[in-house]
């Protein structure tokens, strides 16, 4: 039987999530320049570009072996259907054009911008926030978030922005890819008392 949640997921246009990514890119870029080091360097890898692209690759990979572990837990295979109906639509292009944005767009702002300020558990602490959701049942998407920032900042510390750019396309671009063609949770019809059938 499929849940019954507080606020039906609906589809969201790609072109909506790559302006919201755009605007994290720019506040991103405008951060850095005022923090004095400016975009540019601030996004540079810490370690050769092969080897930070590498880790970061590696890093996704690692990441969604995690993912696919989660996925035998009841809430998260519900919270994977309600996102479904979220990129429900979507092209192959849209799924990729928002996994590279959003990647390098939230690395940019949490990792290379506010990491080096506010901490490491305090980056990810705010990349889980901005993973939640409005269905309270759907508390696992802020967690599994909060562990993945964690991940993230980590490969930001030792390999640079480029790594931890690279290991967050490669989960949202496997994680989109696979969610599109995912059914949803949205039914036909409801019964009387509200529940999906």
């Amino acid at each position: 039987m499929t849940r019954s949640f507080t606020v039906d997921p609906v589809p969201i246009r790609a072109t909506a999530l790559l302006h919201q990514e755009g605007v994290l890119a720019v506040v991103a870029a405008v951060g850095l320049f005022f923090r004095g080091q400016g975009p540019m360097t601030a996004l540079l890898p810490r370690t050769p570009w092969i080897e930070s692209l590498g880790a970061g690759v590696v890093a996704g990979g690692v990441a969604l072996a995690f993912m696919g572990v989660l996925l035998f837990v009841p809430i998260v295979k519900d919270l994977e259907r309600w996102q479904a109906d979220m990129v429900q639509g979507w092209s192959f292009f849209d799924a990729v054009a928002v996994a590279v944005f959003s990647g390098l767009a939230e690395e940019a702002l949490i990792r290379a911008l506010l990491q080096p300020w506010i901490g490491l558990v305090a980056a990810a602490v705010l990349f889980a926030l901005l993973h939640i959701v409005p269905d309270r049942r759907l508390w696992a998407w802020p967690v599994i978030a909060l562990v993945l920032g964690l991940a993230f900042g980590l490969v930001f510390e030792q390999w640079g922005y480029p790594a931890a750019a690279a290991a967050h396309i490669v989960v949202n671009t496997v994680s989109l890819l696979r969610l599109r063609r995912k059914p949803g949770v949205t039914p036909q019809t409801k019964n009387e008392s509200g529940m999906h059938v």
